[in-house]
């Protein structure tokens, strides 16, 4: 990721990310038997937000793993159950089937092959254990109303990082893979209340604002900053987002 976020920043965004999925990931946490897991791996951990999760759910071993240093050294400094090291999706350093369960959550969309990251994480699961991909958003189906280019411009800052704002649409191709016994694909249906909305106004619009700048000028991201507001603070703001998860048997 690109954007010039803080640590703490990125940390805050990545809780209210955690806020958005919290319903599915327990209900797939308690399908790929998270709590007798003994080997647990969080694949682009950040900063550690699902990791701990994930190590107050089991009483296994949780590890995880980031490329990026800032955020592996903020997620140790959390002091909590959970394990972290650096290490790159694309070529982990584990054995093969060291993990019962691999977890990711907003991260494929982001690996240069994710294609590559997908093989690795079913390399490292166990014969009978499960991958756990919680969330991989498609901004190729966002609905905006009123219609604001916000997920027009979104997807334009997404590959601008070297992102891949349709990867939901292609999460089941990536896990048509020969140790794969079944990969399971649903859809979180992202319809986005006013509450949050209004709740999360400001912090989303100041990373938008730094992901958008260069791209939409200044004037133009101010006026439909405000024609969003306005259409939240009539309480006619419409948000959808699909967002797509698997569960991978192995």
């Amino acid at each position: 990721m690109t954007t010039e976020l803080s640590a703490q920043e990125w940390d805050e965004q990545f809780a209210r990310q955690a806020g958005w999925t919290r319903g599915v990931r327990a209900h797939l946490y308690r399908r790929a038997n998270l709590l007798r897991a003994r080997q647990v791996l969080d694949v682009g951990c950040g900063t550690g937000v699902l990791t701990e999760e994930l190590a107050e759910r089991t009483q296994g071993r949780v590890i995880g793993v980031d490329l990026d240093p800032g955020m592996v050294a903020f997620a140790q400094s959390r002091n909590g159950k959970a394990e972290y090291r650096l290490g790159n999706a694309h070529d982990l350093a584990f054995r093969d089937g060291e993990f019962d369960l691999v977890v990711c959550h907003f991260v494929l969309l982001w690996c240069a092959d994710a294609r590559s990251a997908a093989r690795e994480m079913v390399r490292v699961t166990r014969p009978g254990g499960a991958v756990v991909v919680c969330a991989e958003p498609d901004y190729g189906g966002r609905i905006d109303y009123p219609d604001l280019p916000l997920g027009c411009w979104q997807s334009q800052a997404l590959r601008r990082e070297g992102a891949d704002p349709l990867l939901g649409r292609k999460l089941r191709g990536l896990f048509a893979l020969p140790r794969v016994r079944q990969a399971e694909v649903g859809l979180i249906p992202g319809l986005w209340d006013l509450a949050t909305l209004r709740a999360q106004f400001d912090a989303e619009w100041s990373l938008w604002e730094r992901s958008l700048t260069g791209l939409v000028p200044r004037d133009e991201l101010a006026r439909v900053k405000a024609a969003d507001l306005a259409a939240i603070q009539a309480g006619e703001r419409l948000v959808f987002m699909p967002v797509f998860y698997a569960l991978v048997r192995v």
